[in-house]
């Protein structure tokens, strides 16, 4: 028998503690444990942010990191397309065709989606080049349900099965231009999961020769030959990987009803065995894309409502904890409409009340608790806030009554407030980012509303660049003075907004756009890095660029605070604020952001 030395080219070395970046392949007896360790390999699912649209039945392809999801049905055929970027997702190009039950493959800026359903079955097939559709030649025979190799290249995709008149075995081969026939499937079939490529392709489960069937197929390039059975038979599952190196998940066991499963199988090239892992939702009919070790499934149904879920699939030597949202500790004062300030582990809660309240209470957070500390001087709600916790700032908002626009300042010691400047131009529902020295106060309701910016100093207010799109309130700004974000919103008549803009110290330029449009929700980051929360709609996670959904607070609230002073998207706090929009009650409750993480996972080993 060879010895480890020879296999893996070093020795097991004798530790007292625990290698801090153990390699992979390498082992170690740690003598204070009295344990053999190494890194051990484990499966695991984790969820990630969730799409936009709830769907089932689309088509789609691409990487854990760079993937695509087109088409689908809501409650009637849609035509939208999402992007999924590795934490997030944000829209894309709309089909020219809306329709369900296509394949799909590729990556963006080179997917492909072909055949499916609009009101009759359709052999379209149309190209996308990260931006937009463009159609292309048709499958010679038009189906729905079929399968494709989703590892495959824009120009050479592999279709097989589906349903035409009658379940099909017909396979096509795209060459980029045109579909021409290759070998038939063994067994007709539909509603099968399929992966590989146009010379290595992969069909399991599916509708034949019974309903959730374990049957497996493997593509030569010209012909299909059986190949070891799926330990669990299935239909409208996930699947995605290489023709050696599969992974299937989720699927119905029964079609009527539909009984899904969220189980999970791997392949070796001709055996299925089935994973540790397992999804946390149960379902079918949603898309699965990615690599055999990294993939990710998103949108299908569990039965019930059509879900827009989505959970990443690992095989690493790392574990990865998803993004969340936690409970964190609970304000000493209910309210809405107040100054979020300061970061995740050192904010500042100021103002705010409710519909028929205002306060001046101060509270600091510390990453666990709030402590109560001096008021404002002057009680008031929907201010503007910026700057760390022991030096912060807020300006203009109103009292109940008049519930006319302020415009005087005050800053923050550490313990207790003194008067600043006063702005020229009173606001109310406007955000404040910057610090006390060098803030910014951007547009809100005067009335009307605003495209106003001001610029303070420590000592006085002096007009900044204006935004150049539409007059807005209720919007949210995190950053710095030379470097500032504003985005959502509101216009006079109260349609809520989904612009973006950036400010480089004198003007304001557009950035991308949020993909839903929202007012009254809180921000926390800086100009290249930032999320927007409202638990009425999806977080939002900004890189500078463009917006992606993020995981979604857990108590629904708008008009709260957050904390503006935080480094990156990766981190936040949400406090205050109520349900409703705008906010019909107030509450305290406090939630906390953590953006994804992995470790290695050390594993324990025994000698047999």
């Amino acid at each position: 028998m060879a010895a480890y030395k020879d296999l893996i080219g070093q020795k097991i070395t004798k530790v007292t503690s625990n290698p801090g970046e153990p390699k992979t392949g390498q082992m170690w007896y740690n003598s204070t444990d009295g344990k053999l360790r190494g890194l051990g390999v484990v499966e695991s699912t984790s969820s990630t942010s969730p799409m936009t649209t709830a769907r089932v039945q689309g088509g789609g392809g691409g990487t854990q990191t760079d993937g695509f999801g087109a088409g689908g049905y809501t409650t009637t055929n849609v035509a939208t397309t999402e992007e999924y970027n590795g934490s997030g997702f944000s829209a894309g190009g709309d089909l020219n065709s809306a329709r369900r039950a296509m394949g799909g493959t590729g990556q963006t800026p080179a997917g492909l989606v072909f055949g499916g359903y609009t009101t009759t079955r359709v052999g379209l097939t149309e190209e996308y080049n990260g931006t937009s559709w463009s159609e292309s030649g048709d499958l010679s025979t038009t189906r729905f349900a079929l399968s494709s190799a989703n590892s495959a290249p824009q120009t050479a995709a592999l279709g097989f099965g589906g349903y035409a008149a009658t379940k099909s075995n017909a396979t096509e081969e795209y060459d980029g231009t045109s579909w021409t026939a290759g070998g038939n499937l063994n067994v007709a079939t539909h509603d099968a999961g399929g992966a590989g490529t146009q010379t290595a392709g992969l069909l399991c489960g599916g509708s034949a020769p019974s309903a959730a069937s374990n049957i497996t197929e493997l593509y030569d390039g010209s012909s299909w030959t059986s190949s070891g059975t799926l330990n669990l038979g299935r239909q409208l599952n996930m699947t995605f990987g290489t023709q050696t190196a599969a992974v299937t998940i989720g699927g119905a066991k029964t079609f009527s009803p539909d009984t899904t499963t969220n189980t999970i199988e791997t392949f070796n090239g001709s055996t299925w065995s089935t994973s540790p892992a397992t999804l946390a939702t149960n379902r079918g009919q949603g898309f699965g894309i990615g690599a055999p070790t990294a993939g990710i499934v998103f949108g299908g149904k569990s039965p019930g409502p059509n879900l827009n879920i989505a959970e990443e699939y690992n095989k690493s030597i790392n574990i990865i904890t998803a993004a969340a949202w936690a409970s964190g500790g609970n304000l000493g004062t209910a309210r809405y409409s107040l100054a979020g300030s300061g970061t995740e582990t050192a904010a500042l809660a100021s103002g705010g009340g409710s519909l028929t309240t205002v306060t001046g209470d101060t509270e600091e957070y510390n990453g666990t608790s709030w402590a109560e500390q001096n008021n404002l001087s002057t009680a008031r709600k929907q201010i503007g806030g910026g700057g760390p916790q022991s030096s912060a700032f807020v300006c203009g908002g109103a009292l109940v009554s008049p519930n006319s626009a302020r415009s005087d300042t005050e800053e923050y010691g550490g313990s207790s407030w003194t008067s600043g400047g006063t702005m020229s131009n009173a606001r109310r529902l406007f955000s404040a980012i910057g610090t006390q020295t060098a803030g910014l106060a951007v547009a809100g309701f005067s009335p009307p509303s605003t495209t106003t910016c001001e610029e303070y100093d420590g000592t006085s207010w002096t007009g900044g660049g204006g935004l150049t799109g539409t007059a807005r309130y209720r919007n949210s700004s995190t950053g710095i003075q030379t470097a500032g974000l504003t985005f959502a919103g509101a216009d006079a008549p109260g349609t809520q907004l989904a612009l973006t803009e950036e400010y480089d110290g004198s003007s304001w330029t557009a950035g991308g756009a949020l993909n839903t449009a929202i007012s009254g929700q809180a921000g926390s980051g800086v100009q290249t890095s930032a999320i927007a929360f409202s638990s009425s709609v999806n977080t939002e996670s900004y890189n500078g660029t463009s917006w992606a959904t993020s995981p979604s607070l857990a108590t629904p609230r708008t008009a709260l605070g957050g904390s503006n002073n935080a480094a990156s998207n990766s981190v936040g706090l949400a406090f205050g604020g109520g349900p409703g929009n705008p906010p019909t009650n107030v509450n305290n409750n406090t939630e906390s952001f953590t953006g994804e993480t992995s470790a290695i996972n050390i594993a324990d080993f025994t000698t047999s």
